[in-house]
């Protein structure tokens, strides 16, 4: 009898996990926009009060450019389309290009940090 293992989630399970991530980030970006929005007496701002401005602080540019350089996506990419990097965060934060096994392992608990995003440039 032949025994298969499985190497771990199918790449549309990570693909659906980086989704989740980036909907539950900008979630929270909107629930943080709501909530400035509420003044110390509990009414909302004034009608004529500027809308809020989205920043990027100095952590996400750096995540914008490096995943801009390295072809990545946070959502993943068309069916058949092999990545060749990932990028992942360390347990002290560092942002790491590594390859795609590496972050494989990543986003299945094997080694520690956090999957970004899924590249298609060579770490």
């Amino acid at each position: 009898m032949r025994t298969t293992t499985r190497r771990g989630p199918s790449r549309a399970q990570v693909s659906s996990a980086l989704l989740a991530v980036k909907a539950a980030v900008l979630g929270a970006v909107l629930a943080l926009t709501v909530t400035a929005g509420i003044t110390a007496s509990g009414t909302t701002a004034t009608p004529d009060a500027r809308p809020p401005v989205f920043t990027m602080d100095a952590s996400a540019q750096v995540v914008q450019q490096v995943m801009s350089k390295h072809n990545c996506s946070s959502t993943g990419f068309a069916p058949g389309t092999q990545p060749d990097s990932a990028l992942v965060r360390t347990t002290r934060g560092k942002l790491r290009v590594v390859s795609f096994d590496r972050g494989w392992d990543v986003f299945t608990g094997r080694s520690p940090g956090l999957l970004v995003a899924v590249c298609l440039g060579r770490p």
